[in-house]
């Protein structure tokens, strides 16, 4: 008799989060590194305030025939590395990670701007503008930098200083990373704002509560889970089929993840590792070698 090889269940964001943090939800090694940009992960958590569909992820039971080595997600406490999975996460690395990093890690968010700039944020929700109907939510979603202070001017002048929980009570801005236990901000908020004449100011805070907070509480993802049973070749197949959105897959990429199913890690092999230097670097090394000589010789030819 014909089985189905996957279940899918909505599964709560938070839980899902935790497990990335414990590495109970691993990678399979042979994904890519976490690429988002950060009006990518605005846009991401805009979706999630307003309990929006942020898409399936797909992951897959471990156990099996399949031994994929497992890799925890970026940015998550070193004894997950030491965690046995048990799960691999196939698609949905780079929302996972995004939320994973924004809102539970509790750390500055190293990432890109959309020209590929690195940058480090901490990202907050304004809450006049995350109620306000007629602004976009995601003008509701800002970055700043490490220190918590925007700048203009080239630097001389500050537009936005969130250095200190008082600024943020003040101004209203709610930081990312307390979106599943605003019960301390809110204490703060409330002292901050204290007397019958901040009433409002309070008010508006348990209204954003409502609206916005309580959305990434209760917000569940749809987990597609294949079978420990599935074989090699299906995964990556399936791999293959479900990372046609977003970024693609280039052609190290899909080859790496049909070697990954036969044990031998590509591309550790190219890349190399914190302890070796890959083939990559090696030819680098020797190509620059090369053309060093070569201009060593040329200029001893054409030495009067």
């Amino acid at each position: 008799m014909a089985y189905s090889t996957f279940k899918t269940n909505p599964i709560d964001l938070i839980e899902l989060l935790k497990d990335c943090h414990c590495g109970k939800l691993q990678l399979p090694d042979f994904q890519r590194s976490w690429v988002w940009d950060e009006d990518r992960i605005k846009a991401l958590i805009a979706s999630i305030s307003r309990s929006f569909p942020v898409g399936a992820l797909m992951a897959l039971d471990t156990g099996g025939e399949v031994n994929f080595k497992p890799r925890p997600v970026e940015g998550s406490p070193a004894q997950a590395k030491n965690a046995t999975p048990q799960s691999l996460l196939l698609d949905g690395q780079q929302r996972m990670t995004s939320l994973y990093q924004v809102t539970l890690r509790n750390k500055v968010v190293e990432t890109v701007t959309p020209k590929n700039k690195k940058v480090r944020r901490w990202f907050y929700i304004d809450i006049r503008k995350a109620l306000n109907p007629t602004v976009d939510r995601e003008e509701a979603i800002i970055g700043v930098p490490e220190d918590r202070i925007k700048r203009t001017a080239f630097g001389r002048d500050v537009a936005l200083d969130l250095s200190a929980p008082a600024n943020e009570y003040a101004q209203l801005m709610y930081p990312l990373t307390q979106v599943f236990d605003w019960d301390p901000w809110q204490d703060g908020f409330d002292e901050h704002w204290r007397g019958n004449e901040h009433e409002k100011e309070r008010n508006i805070f348990r209204i954003f509560k409502h609206q916005v907070l309580e959305n990434f509480k209760s917000y569940r993802v749809p987990v597609i889970s294949l079978d420990r049973d599935t074989s090699k070749e299906a995964v990556c197949v399936v791999f293959e089929k479900v990372n046609t959105g977003g970024k693609a897959l280039d052609a190290f990429e899909l080859v790496t993840a049909m070697y990954a199913a036969e044990g031998h890690e590509l591309r550790k092999d190219w890349y190399g590792d914190d302890k070796h230097n890959g083939r990559h670097r090696r030819f680098v090394d020797t190509m620059r070698l090369a053309d060093s000589e070569a201009v060593d010789s040329h200029s001893k030819r054409t030495t009067w």
